[in-house]
């Protein structure tokens, strides 16, 4: 029954989170050339994000900051959602998106015993952080699209590696 719950869980929060993203792309005003790469990036994203609910959902802690933490999240992927096309909005979004995971991770290490994994995800989500707020910087520069293309195809490369090469949710 939890494994049932925890595959609805997952399940949810990514087609959730594609008709955000599917929206969110179709309704933005800004150029094709700037939802491109900010679609992508959101869409690389969401296959990350269903792996990691399904990893990590077992068993579901019950705590008040985790309550929180997840509201925070949930709010943070509509609001990129629907920033994308509008570069330093989505970067600074993301670059928050992160934060704000790593934070969840961080505050789970005392309430879970997969400590060595946790500290993984805490510093998966760190790079990730790091890669959108130099989009972000990149943004304000002067160099948007580079900025998001450059966001886009090196995280697009992570998860190849994390999924993949060296899968994180095995």
């Amino acid at each position: 029954m939890t494994a049932l719950l925890s595959i609805r869980r997952e399940t949810a929060a990514a087609a959730l989170f594609s008709v955000a993203g599917v929206i969110g792309t179709l309704i933005s005003t800004h150029a094709w050339s700037a939802r491109v790469p900010t679609a992508l990036f959101y869409a690389v994203l969401v296959v990350n994000t269903y792996f990691s609910i399904r990893f990590f959902s077992l068993p579901p802690p019950r705590r008040r900051d985790q309550t929180v933490i997840n509201g925070v999240l949930f709010a943070l992927y509509v609001i990129l959602a629907f920033s994308i096309g509008s570069i330093p909005v989505f970067s600074l979004v993301s670059t928050l998106l992160f934060a704000a995971a790593a934070l969840k991770y961080a505050l789970l290490l005392g309430v879970m015993d997969r400590r060595e994994i946790l500290t993984r995800k805490i510093a998966i989500d760190g790079l990730g952080l790091l890669l959108c707020a130099a989009a972000f910087a990149g943004s304000y520069l002067g160099y948007p699209l580079a900025s998001a293309w450059l966001q886009a195809l090196l995280f697009g490369l992570a998860n190849i590696y994390l999924l993949v090469v060296r899968p994180m949710y095995a």
